[in-house]
């Protein structure tokens, strides 16, 4: 079913020459039809720009390993110049050459009637023209792209050489064998390996340019064959199967983050609306989330429990896939109706809102600051390790498992969960996107799900949340007595250490609490905030389930309630406090008018 989407969406999205692949070409074989001007080569990447890597050609392309297998009208320096450099066997880069010369040679003579180009290339290396050639004073590699160009158009361009380099493939790949291709169903030319590759900077952990579908070797065949005998592909789906993998991998709607083992490319049959658009996004706009976990509480994402026939014949499918030196690793495919990855996505959002210190409603978070969240934070810049950063911790899995929680509705694994947990600890810090890990991690937990709101629950009597409540009471009572003016906080010296086991810091913390509460006792202005924060302590105490009483080490899941306990304590005081300031400055403006 994979190969048959990919062929559906080729058809229907791109319009790339058949067996053709966009390629970078760092030099120009310059030709022209007027005898005086001379042969050149020049290069087309600026050398004072390092970074520079020349412009891009859907250029003919076949699927080629270790064999000698020349591509027509542009290829590598070895093919097309016939040089070698210091890596490169003189004898292999020969052969490569005289390869390349006679695929030349055929296609001119079978359209120098037709074609002036052809025969002007044909005359070119006829007459020796290589010989002539300056050697260029910019170092250059073996495997870097030539581009031969007659009167400055790229002959790759050329009508008779598509043609031709179509029966070239045939020539090469079917082996003369026709049958029932197993992904349109016609009967047609089989190829006996798939005519392309993926290029390896679109596959994370590819060695090499891979197949999506190899049988290079018996021992990978069944009953230990070689080749596509087992697994009939057409000519034309083989094609089509890598243009669409390429647009789509190429494409806006990809989530590829560095260091992860795969990327994930989705596309959908029928138009989706621009809420799902933007909710698929790695940053979505929040007021599109909103919109849509709305309808899917009014019931226009599908009603839940509807067989896959009911549906729309809309369709979403994704493919996930990395890369094992020269092959694919398919690690998720799906196709789903529309409707049901709506809800899916909708239900994520949901599961995912968390109260912020700095916003009055719970807010979403985006795949983006999700993962990010899982590297390592940097204390003195206030901020994530990169995503490129050697020393994140990220776990190069993370991409993949939040993407199959959210669109299969599956529960987020356990080692996730772990790992932020770890990361909290080491780091001493907590925020939206990590406390929303930790409530996707409870809300979908594998055993039982455990029900967990956005933001406080006064009425949550779970000891480990009550614990995480009191822990930060104890920093807001510090902040009160300090006049926030504090180098380190309670949570700074105490949180790592509390996530295991927060009875020893609260102990500790309410020893400090006493001291605290008398200086704001002994000023005038501060006596009634002493004694309100005092209240709150109690009442926080005596909400504890009294069949657990205090805790001692917690669980995974324990630790996660602790720290939503926490944050959503911190995010509480801070909007209560936003809350007093607004009506304080609005009775100011009140008095002032009077």
């Amino acid at each position: 079913m994979l190969l048959q989407r990919l062929v559906e969406y080729a058809k229907q999205h791109t319009t790339t020459q058949p067996f053709h692949r966009r390629r970078e070409f760092r030099w120009q074989l310059a030709l022209y039809s007027e005898n005086r001007r001379e042969p050149r080569l020049a290069s087309l990447v600026d050398p004072d720009d390092k970074k520079s890597r020349g412009p891009a050609h859907l250029a003919p392309a076949v699927t080629r390993t270790v064999g000698i297998a020349p591509h027509l009208g542009a290829d590598d320096v070895q093919y097309v110049l016939g040089w070698g450099d210091d890596t490169t066997d003189p004898e292999r880069v020969r052969q490569c050459h005289e390869a390349f010369v006679r695929l030349i040679e055929e296609w001119a003579n079978s359209a120098a009637d037709t074609d002036a180009a052809a025969r002007v290339v044909r005359e070119f290396y006829a007459n020796g023209g290589v010989n002539e050639l300056a050697v260029p004073q910019e170092p250059y590699t073996a495997k870097q792209g030539v581009l031969i160009t007659v009167d400055e158009v790229p002959i790759i361009e050329h009508e008779s050489l598509r043609r031709f380099w179509v029966q070239e493939v045939a020539r090469r790949k079917s082996g003369g064998n026709e049958g029932l291709c197993l992904v349109c169903g016609q009967h047609a030319p089989l190829a006996e390996t798939i005519p392309g590759k993926l290029a390896k900077r679109l596959v994370p952990g590819a060695g090499n340019d891979p197949a999506l579908v190899s049988v290079n070797e018996m021992v990978f065949g069944y009953g230990l064959t070689k080749g596509l005998r087992n697994t009939p592909i057409c000519f034309d789906c083989g094609d089509a199967v890598n243009t669409g993998l390429t647009h789509l991998l190429d494409s806006e709607h990809v989530v590829r983050f560095p260091r992860q083992d795969s990327a994930m490319a989705w596309w959908t049959l029928g138009e989706p609306d621009d809420d799902f658009l933007s909710a698929m996004s790695t940053r979505p706009n929040a007021d599109s989330v909103t919109r849509l976990i709305s309808r899917m509480h009014n019931g226009q994402l599908g009603a839940a429990g509807k067989r896959a026939e009911e549906f729309s014949g809309d369709r979403f499918c994704s493919v996930t896939l990395g890369g094992n030196s020269s092959r694919v690793v398919i690690r998720d495919w799906i196709d789903r109706p529309l409707e049901e990855v709506m809800r899916n996505l909708a239900r994520w959002y949901e599961d995912i809102l968390v109260a912020s210190r700095w916003e009055a409603e719970a807010v979403p978070s985006g795949y983006w600051s999700l993962v990010l969240a899982t590297g390592k934070w940097d204390s003195e810049r206030r901020t994530y390790a990169d995503l490129t950063s050697n020393s994140a911790h990220r776990p190069e899995h993370v991409q993949r498992d939040l993407l199959s929680s959210c669109l299969r509705r599956s529960p987020l694994p356990t080692s996730v969960l772990h790992h932020v947990l770890g990361r909290v600890a080491a780091d001493g810090h907590l925020d939206v996107p990590r406390a929303a890990l930790l409530r996707l991690a409870l809300r979908r937990h594998p055993s039982k799900e455990v029900p967990m709101s956005p933001g406080l629950d006064e009425n949550r009597t779970d000891t480990p949340y009550v614990s995480g409540r009191i822990f930060a009471h104890l920093e807001q009572i510090q902040y009160h007595a300090s006049d926030g003016q504090l180098n380190a906080t309670f949570g700074d010296r105490f949180l790592s250490s509390a996530i295991g086991n927060p009875t020893p810091a609260i102990l500790a913390g309410e020893k400090l609490a006493t001291s605290w509460l008398a200086k704001l006792r002994r000023r005038g202005d501060t006596k009634a905030k002493a004694n309100a924060l005092g209240q709150k302590l109690s009442e926080l105490h005596r909400l504890i389930d009294s069949e657990h009483g205090t805790t001692g080490y917690l669980s995974p899941d324990q630790q996660a309630m602790f720290l939503l306990g926490y944050h959503h304590q911190k995010a509480h005081d801070m909007d209560q406090a936003r809350k007093h300031k607004a009506e304080k400055d609005s009775g100011s403006e009140s008095e002032a008018e009077n």
